[in-house]
């Protein structure tokens, strides 16, 4: 079989020639605009050479499309990366982060989603008071499944740590990117949260707005910095 790195190159080669004639440009001419060779152009658009991020986002820009254009309806590899899974990463970077807040307190949920609302990011909050019920809301298929969750650790009858072991012994939540936001100040807490997997432990800050930057930093990174599993 042909290398995949060589069929998608060959796919996003032609997406570009085809925009190219749509536009009504040669390739010398979009080779000026790119600041290339002619022949890099024609190598480029026949699948020869590998197309870098760096190119993409400049023959984005020159043929005035997105990015992901060029890998819009791709081919999938007949042998997937089970490691990833298959097909091709399409961000959507538009797209509300969608988070599910675990938070036995409810004054501490309605500040979690105020400090969400003033973020940038745009998102989706559903919030549980009762971490009982965090397993079944996720199984339940007519529910979204969340980019990111959130936990809070000190919660009547089952804590937060609790509820991250399960996740994590789950076979189709383990992946789940789960982040605990928590009064706890004990060392005890924050290691045995990395020990049981989560993807992060941060403390609340007492400060208001020292929260609602923290608050806005989560959503900056899980939503813009990073790819989620929910993105594949």
């Amino acid at each position: 079989m042909e290398d995949y790195n060589k069929i998608l190159a060959k796919f996003a080669g032609n997406k570009i020639k085809e925009r190219r004639k749509a536009l009504g440009l040669t390739q010398a001419e979009l080779a000026d605009l790119l600041g290339l060779s002619h022949q890099q152009v024609q190598r480029y658009e026949s699948g020869e050479n590998t197309i870098s991020m760096a190119c993409v986002l400049s023959v984005s820009k020159a043929l005035n499309v997105k990015p992901e254009y060029f890998y819009e309806d791709a081919p999938e590899s007949g042998e997937p990366d089970r490691r990833s899974g298959s097909g091709i990463i399409v961000r959507e970077p538009n797209r509300p982060i969608k988070i599910l807040l675990v938070e036995d307190d409810y004054s501490e949920e309605l500040l979690f989603r105020k400090a969400a609302g003033k973020s940038a990011v745009p998102n989706e909050v559903h919030a549980l008071q009762n971490p009982e019920n965090a397993i079944g809301y996720l199984h339940n298929e007519k529910t979204l499944r969340p980019d990111l969750m959130i936990l809070d650790i000190n919660m009547p009858h089952l804590n937060g740590i609790e509820l991250l072991k399960k996740i994590r012994a789950d076979a189709q939540l383990k992946n789940l990117p789960v982040l605990m936001l928590t009064n706890s100040v004990r060392t005890k807490d924050m290691l045995e949260s990395y020990e049981s997997f989560a993807n992060g432990f941060v403390q609340k800050n007492s400060d208001l707005l020292r929260f609602f930057e923290d608050v806005d930093l989560i959503l900056q990174y899980w939503s813009r910095a990073v790819i989620l599993p929910s993105v594949a």
